[in-house]
């Protein structure tokens, strides 16, 4: 690998001494695979790759929900420009071309905000502030440039099967949350694991090399919960919203639920 392509360094917390001490670990890594540049066609690059693997440290069948799910290896970003148009814009020849038109953020430093919460699909958040809090703020710029990117490549890759709806929908529906379901229509929101089992995915971080920095990639919660959330209720007297939260089975065909805390790293990439 060029080194004036990338420079790479991992930091791992906790997992050398501490490792056995959870039932579970979430290891995150970077690696570079060949594949095809979308943005100049038929040229083959290297592209830098995010894997989350799920070790299973303990003697028992464990599953739980993933800490982050992808759209095509890809991350998921739910701001950015091209989401806000119509289907019918696409057709216009200067559409896709916004993704082309970012900035560059060389010297600048964010952290990579991967949330591990209860939702169906839940986004990226990329911030300057490694003390991330979640009182509300602007959301920087550069999300809105990673949406438009990974927008453009999911488009580019499967123009003829657009399948937004998929992708923005947030909540569980209560019916949905069943043995079957999760062993099924929902498994890849899953993970299912024996004693010493691996599994791992791997996401896309290509618009992050396009758009250059250094990025600390992280897990913000380090709890695998008991439930998923569904659609929030109002509370016409409270005037107010209220979470509601479904009990995800204790059991799936042998595997138990898993629903505490886990082992993670940080990964630091700078492009």
């Amino acid at each position: 690998m060029k080194t004036n392509i990338l420079f790479l360094y991992i930091v791992f917390l906790l997992f050398v001494k501490v490792i056995s001490a959870q039932c579970v670990s979430v290891e995150l890594s970077v690696k570079w695979d060949k594949g095809y540049d979308v943005f100049h066609e038929d040229s083959i690059i290297c592209i830098p790759t995010l894997c989350i693997t799920y070790r299973n440290n303990s003697t028992n069948n464990y599953y739980f929900l993933k800490v982050s799910n992808s759209r095509l290896n890809s991350p998921l970003f739910s701001f950015g420009t091209l989401l806000h148009y119509p289907y019918e814009e696409y057709l216009h020849p200067d559409y896709m071309g916004r993704a082309l038109r970012h900035s560059n953020y060389s010297n600048q430093k964010y952290s990579v905000i991967i949330w591990n919460i209860p939702l169906y699909n839940s986004s990226w958040i990329v911030d300057k502030d490694t003390l991330y809090t979640e009182t509300e703020r602007e959301i920087d710029y550069i999300n809105d440039e990673l949406a438009e990117i990974y927008e453009y490549i999911y488009r580019k890759s499967c123009a003829e099967h657009l399948d937004s709806a998929k992708f923005a929908k947030l909540y569980f529906a209560a019916s949905e949350i069943t043995s079957r379901n999760i062993l099924g229509a929902l498994r890849d929101r899953f993970v299912f694991l024996k004693p010493g089992e691996t599994y791992s995915d791997t996401f896309n971080i290509i618009g992050f090399k396009i758009l250059k920095g250094c990025f600390t990639f992280y897990i913000k919660q380090d709890t695998f919960m008991s439930y998923v959330n569904a659609e929030p209720k109002w509370d016409k007297s409270l005037s107010k919203y209220f979470d509601t939260i479904i009990p995800l089975p204790p059991e799936v065909e042998g595997y138990k639920l898993y629903s505490g805390s886990f082992n993670s790293n940080k990964v630091v990439v700078a492009f």
